[in-house]
């Protein structure tokens, strides 16, 4: 599996009128957010971007003022987004109006993704074993014998793949025990699907 990284950076004048803390204020001017793919794939359907148009954006319920740092899946409705001043991590579904915490910060947002990525890495599921012709296998088994092709590491067993999300969640609980308070938090959805061979 390979992943692409890239940085995305964001307006200046938006981030400084969010009065966003200091060091998130220096990673998105400066060092911009990490932007993870894998296999072409955007790592949990999150694209970092700069959605300068929207501006900050106020919940329905006028409680909560976001600064949107991108958005989920195919849809950019439904927002990431850091509260203003503070910097705790919302989810906006633009459709229904609902929103709810995903981290205390955006630090920890992506150390946790940084910690999916590795877990993934290291324990995810083979894909379908994958069809060639007799020319493809003589042709990639050369390869192998010239050292261009690198053995891959073998599937981990079940018990060390349940010790290791075992190992994720606690990490999560210790870290940002607000990710994973309530089981249709983000964070906890994502457990679950990993526990239940989805992702």
């Amino acid at each position: 599996m390979e992943q692409q990284l890239t940085n995305v950076r964001y307006d200046k004048a938006l981030v400084e009128a969010a009065q966003l803390p200091k060091e998130i204020q220096e990673l998105l001017l400066h060092s911009g957010l990490p932007q993870f793919r894998l296999a072409g794939e955007y790592m949990l359907g999150v694209h970092f971007t700069p959605l300068t148009d929207q501006g900050l954006v106020r919940t329905p319920d006028e409680l909560v003022t976001l600064f949107p740092i991108g958005y989920e899946w195919e849809d950019p409705s439904t927002l990431f987004g850091l509260e203003e001043e503070i910097g705790t991590l919302y989810r906006l579904d633009g459709q229904t109006g609902e929103y709810s915490v995903v981290n205390t910060n955006l630090s920890l947002f992506l150390a946790f993704l940084h910690h999916y990525i590795s877990f993934i890495h290291e324990h995810s599921r083979t894909s379908e074993p994958s069809v060639m012709t007799l020319e493809q296998v003589q042709a990639k088994l050369e390869a192998f014998r010239r050292g261009e092709i690198k053995p891959t590491a073998q599937p981990s067993s079940d018990s060390v793949r349940k010790n290791a999300l075992h190992q994720l969640r606690q990490f999560c609980t210790e870290k940002d025990p607000v990710s994973v308070s309530d089981e249709e938090s983000w964070w906890s959805v994502v457990l679950e699907q990993l526990e239940d061979d989805l992702l």
